[in-house]
């Protein structure tokens, strides 16, 4: 199975709520338990100066049903964005599988789903490694699409 990396349109609006009809509704329903794998792409900029002791949370090893090393695999050995992309040093990718669409009200609530990861690049390789909060600016973001 091979993945890409496809970035999100800048204008995305992930929500397009139901008419009144009763087709419309039903389809909304279905559509509102979608779940996706979904990526941030951040650049490293500096460390905080902050005297702050910050405490990492812990990312998986597993993300629904994408393991890391998988994941792995498949980023330092092809070429697997839809964009142009050269990873830089400390690079970070944050990839978590949640709802294709927000909470709304007046929806029945849904089951929780989301569990995340972070790899960074370094040594120009991506690895599996506990982020802990420094200067960052998003690059891009998206979802990962199955080939």
């Amino acid at each position: 199975m091979k993945i890409l990396f496809v970035e999100r349109d800048k204008n995305f609006a992930p929500v397009k709520y139901p008419r009144n009809t009763k087709e419309e509704k039903l389809i909304f329903n279905e559509a509102y338990l979608e779940t996706e794998y979904v990526w941030g792409l951040s650049r490293y900029i500096g460390k905080w100066d902050s005297s702050l002791d910050i405490s990492p949370a812990g990312p998986s090893e597993m993300v629904q049903d994408l393991s890391v090393e998988y994941l792995l695999d498949i980023l330092n050995n092809d070429y697997c964005f839809d964009f142009d992309y050269e990873p830089e040093e400390e690079d970070i990718l944050v990839i978590w599988y949640n709802y294709k669409y927000p909470d709304l009200r007046r929806m029945p609530k849904r089951p929780y789903v989301r569990g995340y990861t972070y790899l960074i690049f370094r040594d120009g390789k991506w690895i599996f490694d506990i982020w802990i909060g420094s200067k960052t600016e998003s690059i891009t973001q998206g979802f990962i699409k199955f080939l």
